[in-house]
């Protein structure tokens, strides 16, 4: 059985590990990535220069990379939303879900 917070020191996130093995966790983000690559067949067309926002949660004291930029959430109003496969990997649980708006 899986610890779903991690296993080793709880007190301290940075001491936190893992047993899961890295090829299950490997194989649940391909899956993820195909459904999203599926999703082109019921999701709106995209006929215009679009941009996409990738939000990653992180502890506070991780150290991003220097092109990240720390955002708040962008809400969309009355958005259609696609809810899409979740992993973990044994330390995170990762849920996936696209929003959009319907133009009119």
């Amino acid at each position: 059985m899986q610890a779903e917070l991690g296993d080793g020191d709880i007190s301290d996130p940075s001491k936190l590990t893992t047993t899961k093995e890295l090829s299950r966790i490997q194989n649940e983000i391909r899956d993820v990535m195909r459904q999203i690559s599926a999703t082109v067949s019921y999701l709106p067309l995209l006929d215009c220069i679009c941009t996409f926002d990738v939000m990653i949660h992180t502890l506070q004291n991780t150290e991003l990379p220097a092109k990240w930029d720390e955002t708040g959430a962008i809400v969309i109003q009355n958005p259609q939303a696609v809810q899409l496969r979740s992993f973990s990997t044994g330390l995170h649980k990762v849920d996936t879900v696209v929003n959009y708006k319907m133009s009119t």
